[in-house]
């Protein structure tokens, strides 16, 4: 071995030496040598002791230079790591042999190389080669899985007598015969044992051929509950009753339960919509709280509406306090005019019990000393254009900004508050603004290629109230390439020319970085009675770059009533599935669930839905603009005909397009689709009883004439149904007493 070993390395140190003589050759460099053991050092030295350059795995590969004089170490080249280059290391040739040893390699194998692929009766055979040391890896591979045709029977069976039959193998020809037997012919479910609200049932069904039977148990069914009442119920707090079950006696527990019309914290309906508002009227919630979702904030301002009005404070819509709330409010009377300069008063009584409502009027933005916000650095930053120095630009007003604005007042003739900022400060501070801004500075309104493009949009949020006061909601957004330091919102009556003088504004500064993520928005009241002529809103922003003036899309209003806008949903409907009232119900249920008995014919897993039905009135006084929940989805109404069929929605539009369609005495609408179907909402599920003098109709089949059966007949004409469809939009059931006394089930498309 030492001897091969020395041989290789010489040869090799050879190859290195003579190298530039066989440029011309096929030489691709000197002959590598290999690790033979798991683990090896280059060492520094010749000497164990040295210090170790590099670890070695087995079967890595090193270039030898060198070789000692004795044998035992092979000099071999070295990254050198601080001065770069390489350098020599010294490795024990013990180490090393001149072919890679299988038994440290880290084998790459190639490809399989298949020889005998494998058959149903006959297994493969594959090789595979390490590209490093050669080694052959050899498998079986498994036989494959016999190509059946499909059985052919040789003797007939049946559910009670064995058959045979068999099957070949398409590949080899193997045949296969087994014994069978066919499956039960069984004919309709038949109650054993009927069900009770203290016991399980059975039903069971026998097989036509062998009369093997099949029982299944059935679950008990529910409680017969009936309510009686141990605590009456009053306008203002809640009664209890218990569950008492008709049949059996049993006690369901005790639950309280609130008079009729109370609304509760978790409620989602018109009523509570209806709550809000008259709360938001009465100055005891914000107007965006008036959204008919009864929450936290809802349930705090009843409980001081409550307090207030010497009712019990618990924040529950009790009937007394609905009343209470039902003010009859004559019109409002100013008490102190609204300006520019202060905030108005105005004041409406009850007309029934002198409930008096105050509410405070502001025109604009007023800011107290303390205010901290991107509107208060845009007036700090405006103050400063004008001459008048605030101090640093920080958004929260401070004595700095008094000072600079009563030093303009004195310059200006005005007369300011200390610790307040009113609109007409900012108006004058920022005319004054606008007085300085040089012609060309003025960029006018922005467009897609300006690096300051403002899109503003203003909708108002109620109509003119008796007092002649607006609202409005205001959202700006910069839609250019560049940022803009703040807005500056601006109002005018008569001609939409903002560069006169005669501007009221608010302020609401905000850094607008471009993209649609990034808007200002606010409110403001305005008094139909200020100017004459129609009312323009545009917004101001000063571009980060350069300092231009830039303006905003102007949006005009004409100086009238403005639309309220809506969103109406069906009329909320909740049944006690199990205490069903006498009436007819769309249902679901599955064809097997319907089981007759000795006494009587029972519907399991009934599903019971009520249709959706809207309001005659919020219909009639649906218009463009407003929304409707259909299936739990908003959808907006972007047009409206009248057509011979009823109401059609949003024909031909981006929106969900359906038809509010009503009956000859009906109370309200319902949604017709496309498809001619309604909507539907699930109630809850059920067992039902069907009275023994109860008829099932069935008209599923168009092309045939519908059929009806009694009571004895409807279970087998169920089960037996061609059609396994019984849902809401085709089945129904009606109820009296607590029965089904009628099962129709009609054709749809």
């Amino acid at each position: 071995m030492k001897r091969l070993l020395t041989m290789a390395i010489a040869l090799a140190l050879a190859l290195i030496l003579a190298l530039p003589a066989l440029a011309d050759t096929d030489y691709t460099g000197p002959i590598p040598l290999y690790v033979c053991k798991n683990k090896c050092n280059i060492y520094k030295e010749q000497s164990r002791d040295s210090k170790v350059l590099k670890k070695l795995k087995g079967a890595d590969s090193v270039i030898p230079q060198l070789i000692s004089d004795d044998g035992k170490w092979i000099g071999v080249l070295v990254e050198d790591t601080k001065k770069g280059g390489q350098k020599i290391g010294w490795v024990l040739s013990v180490n090393l042999v001149d072919y890679v040893p299988q038994s440290v390699c880290s084998h790459k194998w190639g490809d399989w190389t298949v020889e005998r692929k494998s058959t149903c009766t006959e297994k493969g055979y594959r090789w595979r080669l390490c590209s490093k040391c050669g080694l052959r890896d050899e498998q079986e591979t498994k036989k494959k899985d016999h190509d059946w045709s499909k059985w052919k029977v040789t003797k007939e069976a049946t559910c009670a007598k064995k058959g045979s039959r068999t099957r070949t193998c398409k590949n080899c020809g193997k045949e296969e015969t087994e014994e069978y037997y066919d499956d039960h012919t069984f004919g309709a479910w038949e109650m054993t044992k009927e069900p009770t609200c203290t016991a399980e049932g059975e039903r069971q069904h026998t097989c036509k051929v062998c009369g093997t039977t099949k029982t299944q148990v059935l679950d008990k069914l529910p409680h017969d509950y009936a309510y009686q009442v141990t605590v009456e119920a009053t306008d203002h707090s809640a009664g209890v009753r218990a569950k008492i079950c008709q049949v059996c006696g049993a006690n369901g527990g005790e639950e309280e339960f609130d008079p009729e019309g109370t609304i509760r914290r978790g409620e989602r309906s018109e009523a509570v919509a209806h709550m809000q508002q008259l709360l938001v009227e009465q100055g005891y919630l914000n107007a965006g709280g008036a959204d008919g979702i009864f929450g936290g904030g809802t349930e705090k301002a009843l409980a001081k509406y409550q307090e207030d009005r010497g009712l019990t404070s618990d924040g529950i819509g009790w009937p007394q306090t609905l009343k209470d709330l039902e003010h009859d409010f004559g019109p409002w009377t100013v008490v102190k005019e609204m300006t520019r300069v202060e905030s108005g008063e105005r004041v409406r009584v009850c007309r029934g019990c002198g409930f008096e409502q105050h509410e405070t009027v502001d025109a604009g933005t007023v800011f107290e000393k303390g205010r901290r916000g991107e509107d208060v650095r845009a007036m700090q930053q405006i103050i400063k254009e004008v001459g008048y120095d605030a101090g640093s630009f920080d958004g929260i007003y401070g004595g700095k900004l008094d000072t600079a604005l009563a030093g303009f007042a004195a310059d200006n003739g005005m007369i300011v508050e200390t610790g307040k900022i009113r609109p007409s400060d900012i108006d004058a501070v920022v005319n004054a603004w606008f007085a300085k801004i040089p012609d060309e500075q003025w960029k006018g309104e922005g467009s897609t290629a300006t690096p300051v493009n403002l899109a503003l949009t203003v909708e108002p949020t109620s109509e003119a109230d008796e007092s002649g006061i607006i609202s409005y909601n205001w959202s700006l957004t910069n839609l250019g390439t560049e940022k803009a330091d703040f807005t500056t919102l601006l109002l005018t009556f008569g001609e939409p020319d903002f560069r006169q003088d005669n501007i009221v504004m608010v302020l609401d500064g905000v850094r607008l970085a471009p993209g649609a993520g990034n808007s200002a928005s606010g409110s403001f009241n305005v008094d139909a009675d200020w100017g004459e002529g129609n009312l323009h809103f545009a917004a101001m922003a000063v571009s980060e770059a350069d300092g231009a003036k830039w303006l905003s899309n102007t949006v005009s209003f004409e100086n009238a009533e403005h639309p309220e806008f809506k969103t109406i949903a069906p009329v909320a409907v909740g049944i006690d599935v199990n205490a069903l009232p006498d009436g007819t119900y769309p249902v679901s249920f599955n064809k097997g669930d319907v089981l007759g008995g000795a006494t009587a014919t029972y519907m399991n897993g009934v599903h019971v839905f009520t249709q959706d039905w809207y309001d005659l009135v919020d219909v009639a006084g649906l218009k463009v603009g407003d929304s409707i929940v259909v299936e739990g989805e908003t959808v907006p109404v972007l047009s409206l005909e009248e057509t011979e069929y009823g109401i059609s929605v949003n024909e031909g539009q981006e929106a969900r397009a359906f038809t509010l369609a009503t009956q000859e005495d009906a109370n309200g609408y319902f949604v017709q689709g496309l498809d001619d179907l309604t909507t539907y909402t699930d109630q809850g599920v059920t067992t039902l009883t069907v009275d023994a003098a109860a008829t099932f109709t069935d008209a599923w089949d168009i092309e045939k004439e519908p059929v009806t059966v009694n009571a004895d007949g409807i279970a087998e004409a169920i089960q037996t149904s061609e059609n396994d469809w019984f849902v809401p939009q085709n089945t129904t059931v009606r109820v009296e007493g607590g029965k089904v006394v009628e099962i129709n089930r009609v054709y749809v498309p």
